[in-house]
């Protein structure tokens, strides 16, 4: 990954936990720094989060795991695999 940073500090602090945030405050922490994710809502994910109304829940955004790649090479950078923290169910309509 090709990113840079200059450092101050060690204090980073990351607006929005959306996956993009979420996703930033990883690396950063991973390369040392002291991260701090401030969210306005009250629960993180961005347009992965989750509506709950009268016993139903909705999708606030669009089907998210378009790109399993993706969240196979982050989790990856770690030493993990998505499986470690959440199962898919294919669904037939």
């Amino acid at each position: 990954m090709c990113y840079r940073y200059y450092v101050m500090n060690n204090k980073v602090v990351i607006v929005g936990a959306g996956f993009g945030g979420l996703s930033a405050a990883s690396f950063l922490a991973d390369e040392g720094l002291d991260v701090e994710v401030v969210e306005k809502n009250e629960q993180v994910g961005g347009r992965a989060s989750v509506l709950e109304e009268d016993g139903f829940k909705f999708d606030m955004g669009p089907s998210w795991y378009l790109m399993p790649d993706i969240f196979d090479r982050f989790f990856g950078k770690f030493d993990h695999k998505p499986e470690d923290y959440y199962s898919l169910t294919r669904l037939d309509p």
